[in-house]
């Protein structure tokens, strides 16, 4: 169902939304912003608060993707296990699109000591500040200019350590 639809059933009620929220113990603007989107999830509490008064649809039955043997014997053809594993199979599909393109934290230690908050660049574990994006020295100077500053940084850690 999408929120269009939602609306419309709403009118066809002769509810305002400021009617309907009273009415169900919700905001105005949570109404607003359920029929506002492009597809309304049944499940969520201001959805069921709203479907107790209007004469919502059903919600689509969800059909398991694994069966049993025994109900393939009973009712299952070859065709039928074949688009039930090409189902499977899209589904697998998906999911590694969905994890290759995750942004995770970023987590690398900032100049504070603290953990980075940043979100990673797609598909990798570092944000572009922490070498998401970063290509690295590509001239002589400035590979040269990298091992002086890491020369630095490794001599003042070591005169801090004795300290």
């Amino acid at each position: 169902m999408t929120g269009a639809e939602l609306a419309a059933i709403r009118k066809a009620a002769g509810l305002s939304q400021t009617e309907l929220a009273g009415r169900v113990g919700i905001g105005r603007h949570a109404v607003s912003y359920w029929e506002c989107k492009r597809e309304v999830e049944r499940g969520a509490w201001a959805v069921e608060r709203m479907a107790q008064v209007l004469a919502l649809p059903d919600a689509p039955v969800i059909v398991p993707l694994r069966i049993s043997f025994v109900e393939r014997q009973q009712h299952g053809t070859a065709d039928q296990d074949a688009a039930v594993l090409a189902m499977l199979q899209a589904v697998e599909d998906q999911v590694k699109a969905i994890r290759a393109n995750r942004r995770v934290r970023c987590g690398a230690k900032t100049r504070k000591g603290a953990a980075c908050r940043m979100r990673s660049e797609p598909g990798k574990r570092r944000c572009k500040f922490h070498g998401g994006k970063s290509t690295g020295a590509k001239t002589a100077e400035g590979k040269a200019r990298i091992a002086e500053a890491q020369c630095r940084r490794w001599a003042r850690w070591r005169w801090e350590r004795r300290q």
